[in-house]
């Protein structure tokens, strides 16, 4: 494998470092859609580098780390196109400093060096992403976008394939899970929302596949925060709370009332925001006792195998710690790099068919109905132990 850094035209060869770790094909490809022989394939990866900040003659540490998060994303993707390249397909990763600035996104999207390439991956976040959808005629290029948490539709890109998930697609993973556990006449909804923009949206997405999976069979109690919250705690139904919000502030005390009520005896579980699985200040003995589940779409189970080996894998390559963004680029890397080598250019036409067992999170992409694709899949954890594992 190539790489290519735009910041100084050098080539750098890399070294292959095996993975074990491979997407499981549901569909077996047609022949024609397979490419004979390995063939040569080019990648850009558009990441904030922000190298145009960096003094290297007077730097600290404070400003070399604006760049951490560019960093482990590419070393994670650059791990997986030496993996897959152990097949014999060459891979050319063309690599973009966006500098986090409006205008170099701007130019990259109109820049031929970005648009030549057999896939784009970045920008990463949600405004350069729109930056560059609007000044970009991708001309059937696929555009992938790693991490922005938002629905395919807002960019007015068809070519775009968001793999995080939404804060909606979060809201129906808990709604389905409620109608699938419980019976209506057994339970108390109650939801609570600061009725903050962010809280008010991931409310009005509970609600609404609540009622609409639960045929509107689930009564649903919303209150604006915990004060005089027993009031509407049933006496004998299992009490499901809902909070919207991840805001410490609020979350702390709300959990507190919401244990000492249980203690009172009152049946309660606790359902929280996605936020909540980054979150430092949450007491695990209270959240477990509350029976609390969250939802995520990135998740790190360190007791598996291909895990371990990837960690193994990056600590002698890198010599540091993997990252949350290394994980990622790992899996990003992989997924698309594997599906280009298997399919080339024909890729997109299997993007629906093939289910990809990440490391931090499985990929399985459907069409947005208003244009380009998104990832469907995202994990609901509980606490058992006093750790968040899968339900």
């Amino acid at each position: 494998m190539l790489i290519f850094f735009s910041a100084c035209s050098r080539k750098v060869k890399t070294t292959q470092v095996p993975v074990s770790a491979a997407p499981a094909e549901t569909v077996k490809p047609k022949e024609a859609d397979i490419p004979k022989k390995p063939i040569e394939y080019s990648i850009a990866l558009l990441l904030p580098f922000e190298l145009n900040k960096i003094n290297l003659k007077t730097a600290v540490k404070k400003d070399i780390s604006r760049a951490d998060l560019a960093i482990d994303f590419y070393q994670g993707m650059k791990l997986a196109l030496d993996s897959l390249s152990e097949s014999g397909h060459n891979f050319n990763l063309h690599v973009f400093d966006t500098q986090n600035q409006e205008t170099r996104v701007v130019n990259l999207a109109m820049a031929n060096s970005v648009k030549s390439n057999d896939l784009i991956v970045g920008p990463v976040f949600p405004e350069e992403v729109k930056s560059f959808a609007d000044f970009a005629d991708l001309k059937g290029i696929q555009q992938v976008s790693p991490l922005a948490a938002s629905m395919p539709a807002g960019y007015k890109n068809q070519q775009l394939i968001m793999v995080n998930n939404t804060l909606e697609q979060h809201g129906k993973k808990i709604a389905e899970f409620i109608i699938r556990n419980y019976k209506a006449d057994l339970v108390n909804i109650v939801l609570l929302n600061t009725q903050k923009v962010e809280d008010a949206r991931f409310s009005t997405y509970l609600k609404r596949f609540i009622n609409e999976l639960g045929a509107n069979k689930f009564r649903i109690t919303e209150r604006p925060n915990a004060i005089g919250i027993e009031k509407y705690m049933h006496p004998v139904k299992n009490n499901l709370v809902l909070i919207t919000s991840s805001d410490r502030l609020f979350v702390v005390p709300t959990i507190d009332k919401l244990y000492k009520l249980k203690s009172d005896k009152y049946k309660i579980e606790l359902f929280g925001h996605p936020g909540w699985t980054k979150a430092d200040f949450l007491n695990q003995v209270k959240l477990q006792s509350l029976n609390t589940r969250v939802t995520t779409s990135y998740y790190i189970n360190y007791k598996l195998e291909n895990v371990k080996n990837f960690i193994s894998r990056y600590r002698r390559e890198f010599a540091s710690e993997p990252s949350e963004y290394s994980f990622k680029g790992f899996d990003v890397g992989f997924y698309f790099g594997g599906m280009l080598a298997r399919y080339g250019k024909n890729y997109t036409r299997h993007l629906t068919e093939a289910v990809y067992p990440g490391l931090h999170n499985n990929f399985r992409f459907r069409r947005d109905s208003e244009g380009g694709f998104k990832n469907t899949e995202l994990m609901l954890l509980g606490y058992r132990n006093f750790e968040l594992i899968m339900q």
